[in-house]
């Protein structure tokens, strides 16, 4: 619901023509950091600027995510230090967006006397009103509506003026499973499918501006176009799989990734994509939660765990040494050590290449919130810490396969591995001042750090395709020398 405490001034006596800044926070996922880009392209027009800088900003965003409990509370403290700022400057306008917004609406005005703003997912084109709104009335406002998905119109995201070569594009928003511990059908709403042509068009933008990789994104993207086209076929738009091979076809762009999936979505067309579009990278997230059958079904994951790894090896056969990675919640409630020991099992056959592993936590309106939650919290961190242990060792010994090897780097941009003087990797530190380094990716989503002595290169290489030997492997990076350029 949309709520205001005063009248609103009219456009034309809110219009100015000075200069304005805005500081924007993101938490949580890509889908989130998309939306923060739209978010910035529409206040644009509003001569809004972005900063690095909160004290110089006219407006601050804190674009949230509610998945876990710890983003959440990140929110809150984040707010609590932005409470002098507003103080010392009334007009700051403070507004939080994303999902948080949209599970707590008007109740987050309450709790937070200091904050001008609550925006819903849906409400971003609205966005530069309910600022303009903030700014001259100090009307505060909770919009989280959601848009009727035959309505909603996904925003046309503009082509990028800042040389990235790697870049997100939403293809459908929303999810439909209502897996019992999941908030986003509240906060996002229901599946809506970008139209194909839409996605094309924009990929084709991002491609004459530099774009050499995209990122396809979407709550459960491997269901696309099911809100169209019906999960049996018939009139209307293309699968995932038929999307993928329309951007492949894009001129100009290298790479397609995609993120994040369903198993139970994972479709035979998906599948064969691997092995037939070169374009999309051989990088896959393919979240299962639990080895337990018992836990899955409490979950409401309607997953069965044999054909997920059935489906996984028919994956490495179609693309092999593809890079497979997932999700894990450890203590759900009514988790036994039983249920444990079998994720452990799964970890264990599959040999992911990375996870992503939460302690489990109650999120408000779940279905799982009306269950006792009753893993000890000591169990929890215990059961979490022997997965993390168990993925390290496999991911250790994943990482020390490239080795020696050739691969092929998208470059991105300059390193700051080694700059920062980052000790959370075992590669040997350079000293600040030193040659330049540039990092890029392999295909399989790995991060290269490629060390040069032409100054140049920083200008020139990325966007570049090159062969690079690695030399050196890290827990979570590769070190390299440069071959040649593809």
């Amino acid at each position: 619901m949309s709520t205001a405490t005063t009248t609103s001034p009219s456009d034309a006596q809110a219009t100015t023509d000075r200069q304005r800044f805005v500081y924007m926070e993101t938490m949580g996922c890509q889908m989130n950091v998309y939306d923060t880009e739209r978010m910035g392209e529409t206040l644009a027009a509003e001569r809004y600027a972005p900063t690095d800088d909160r004290t110089a900003a006219d407006l601050i965003v804190i674009n949230t995510c509610s998945v876990r409990e710890k983003s959440e509370h990140k929110m809150i403290s984040l707010l609590g230090k932005l409470r002098p700022l507003k103080e010392h400057n009334p007009e700051l306008v403070l507004a939080v967006s994303g999902c948080v917004a949209q599970q707590e609406g008007e109740r987050l005005l309450k709790k937070v006397p200091h904050l001008d703003l609550v925006l819903g997912p849906d409400q971003i084109p609205e966005l530069p009103r309910l600022v303009r709104e903030a700014r001259d009335a100090h009307a505060r406002a909770a919009a989280v509506d959601f848009v009727h998905r035959r309505d909603y119109q996904f925003a046309e995201a503009q082509a990028p003026t800042d040389g990235r070569v790697t870049s997100f594009v939403t293809v459908m928003k929303g999810c439909n499973k209502f897996c019992a511990f999941c908030i986003v059908p509240s906060t996002r709403g229901r599946e809506v499918s970008k139209p194909s042509e839409a996605v094309v068009a924009e990929v084709a933008r991002l491609a004459d501006a530099g774009v050499r990789e995209v990122t396809l994104l979407g709550q459960n993207v491997n269901s696309y176009g099911l809100d169209k086209r019906g999960r049996h076929g018939g009139d209307g738009e293309v699968d995932f799989a038929g999307l993928i091979a329309k951007v492949a076809a894009v001129p100009g762009m290298e790479r397609i990734r995609f993120t994040t999936s369903h198993p139970m979505d994972c479709s035979d067309s998906l599948i064969e994509a691997f092995g037939t579009t070169p374009e999309l990278m051989p990088w896959f997230h393919l979240p299962i939660q639990s080895g337990s059958e018992r836990v899955l079904r409490m979950m409401r994951r309607r997953t069965v765990v044999e054909d997920y790894v059935a489906r996984i090896q028919r994956l490495e056969t179609v693309r092999p040494g593809i890079a497979m990675s997932t999700d894990i919640i450890v203590g759900f409630p009514g988790e036994t050590e039983e249920d444990h020991a079998q994720t452990l099992e799964l970890l264990e056959r599959v040999r992911y290449s990375t996870i992503f592993a939460f302690m489990y936590s109650p999120r408000p309106g779940t279905a799982a919130a009306r269950i006792d939650d009753d893993i000890p919290l000591p169990t929890k961190k215990r059961r979490l810490h022997e997965i993390q242990a168990l993925q390290n060792g496999i991911t250790a010994d994943w990482m020390a396969t490239f080795a020696g090897r050739e691969v092929q780097v998208l470059f991105e941009g300059p390193s700051t591995q080694y700059a920062r003087g980052a000790a959370s990797n075992s590669l040997a530190k350079r000293p600040v001042g030193g040659p330049p380094q540039l990092m890029g990716r392999t295909p399989e989503n790995i991060k290269v750090n490629v060390e040069t002595h032409d100054f140049y290169a920083l200008r020139d290489w990325p966007g570049r395709l090159a062969r690079v030997r690695i030399d050196e492997v890290g827990r979570h990076s590769l070190n390299g020398s440069l071959i040649g350029f593809d």
